[in-house]
């Protein structure tokens, strides 16, 4: 009988391996034997840890949200950058970052895949929001932050942040970026009760204004 590890193994190498086939020949043209013979496994084996390609991509979905979180974690603990640059960089390393990305974002964002953008968005809230809150309240404390619901904030903020510059749902061109990140930022800012400016400093670190 396998143990309980070598199955988490062979579950990590499907998905490991149907990751790779989505980037490079696409989700609809990847096939479950596309799969098979790369892992080098029965079809059987590939129906024990999951019930459908989809559902592969599913928890793919899942693992790029712990990615995310876990580089979110990591810059939040470097006390070495001020509170704030640390809270909208940590928000901002949402985005996925390894090769071929783009394309399982564009799998994601897809009219008829509502139901893998929902399920992005509800593990994403669910995982980002408790990473954020111990930052927000010591803004509070610090008197950084003024808000009456830092919860509904941090999650007001995340899905902004998702629906502006994630979804590519307005079609903006290049140089529309910089002022779409500034009004995103002035906004935060209002959201946040900070005062007017405190994100400036944040958004010149990225080279957006002068």
């Amino acid at each position: 009988m396998k143990t309980v590890k070598e199955g988490e193994v062979r579950r990590r190498e499907i998905l490991v391996a149907a990751r790779e086939l989505f980037v490079k020949k696409g989700y609809e043209q990847t096939s479950v034997n596309d799969i098979l013979k790369i892992v080098d496994i029965a079809k059987g084996t590939f129906y024990y840890y999951f019930t459908s390609k989809e559902e592969v991509l599913e928890a793919i979905i899942l693992d790029i949200v712990e990615e995310g979180a876990r580089r979110a974690e990591k810059i939040l603990e470097d006390k070495s950058i001020p509170l704030v640059n640390r809270i909208m960089m940590a928000i901002m390393a949402q985005a996925p970052e390894f090769e071929g990305s783009d394309e399982i974002k564009e799998e994601l964002h897809k009219v008829e895949n509502a139901k893998l953008e929902q399920l992005y968005l509800r593990a994403m809230l669910k995982r980002m929001t408790p990473v954020l809150k111990g930052p927000f309240i010591e803004g509070i404390d610090r008197d950084i932050f003024h808000m009456e619901y830092p919860t509904e904030c941090i999650e007001s903020i995340l899905l902004l942040g998702h629906m502006m510059f994630d979804c590519d749902v307005f079609e903006w061109k290049m140089e529309e970026y910089p002022r779409k990140i500034q009004a995103f930022l002035y906004n935060a800012e209002r959201m946040l009760g900070a005062k007017e400016g405190e994100l400036k400093e944040f958004i010149r670190m990225f080279g957006q204004v002068s």
